[in-house]
């Protein structure tokens, strides 16, 4: 299978995309065009993250209190110029970052389910793992990116964009902590982690059932850190 067969065979043909990269794990290429769709994710939505980051520090009294109020204002004030004119060099770094960002965050998670799954069974490796990972992840990079793309240009904030339950309670505050549960309980993740059941399935020689099982304990776990992370965050400002 060439990259495009298997970039539709992940939406379309999952058991026999996965079979095959079980017995062939490429992934330098989907590596590629993971990084190529995070970056352009995270070049577009770039300054309406800015306008939305200076209108959560104009309300953060907390962190003007820990900071005190002049380097509070220094960082307001940083914060205002980047809303109203973000430079091209400025959205470049930021994508950079934030499409690297993402393919550390892919590594560490395949490493960490790596670790989950050698409780069920003594096959596979990292690297037929990894392969799966990275493909899975088109679901969310490309599909999900897509549609929070087109949100946050028609509402022209990132604030309230959102493809998980919270998407269904449009009133909730996004700086909320039902927010953040709810906004973490995403369909394109739910997806994505149910698709990498067949290439658990394909790697590690495991039954469908066990195997999903096994996946979405992982999104479980995961889940569960993004929101206590998300939490942390909104009590400090």
């Amino acid at each position: 299978m060439n990259l495009g067969q298997r970039f539709i065979g992940v939406f379309t043909n999952p058991k026999e995309t996965f079979s095959f990269l079980a017995e062939k794990p490429v992934w330098i290429d989907a590596l590629i065009l993971v990084l190529v769709a995070a970056f352009a994710f995270n070049f577009l939505i770039a300054p309406y993250s800015a306008k939305d980051n200076y209108q959560i520090l104009q309300g953060s009294t907390k962190l003007k209190q820990q900071i005190g109020e002049e380097r509070f204002n220094t960082m307001l004030e940083q914060s205002r110029q980047k809303a109203e004119h973000l430079t091209t060099s400025a959205r470049v770094t930021q994508s950079l970052i934030g499409s690297v960002s993402v393919i550390i965050i892919l590594f560490l998670q395949a490493l960490l389910l790596m670790v989950l799954i050698k409780f069920f069974s003594t096959q596979g490796t990292y690297i037929q793992l990894l392969s799966g990972m990275f493909h899975a992840s088109f679901i969310n990079l490309f599909l999900g990116n897509a549609l929070r793309a087109f949100l946050a240009s028609s509402k022209q904030s990132m604030l309230k964009v959102s493809t998980g339950l919270a998407a269904f309670f449009p009133n909730l505050d996004p700086t909320s902590t039902p927010y953040v549960i709810l906004t973490s309980i995403d369909i394109f993740q739910l997806w994505m982690f149910g698709v990498l059941g067949y290439a658990i399935s394909a790697i590690f020689k495991l039954d469908l059932k066990k195997s999903l099982f096994i996946s979405y304990l992982f999104w479980a776990l995961k889940t569960i850190v993004n929101i206590g992370l998300g939490i942390f965050s909104l009590s400090r400002i």
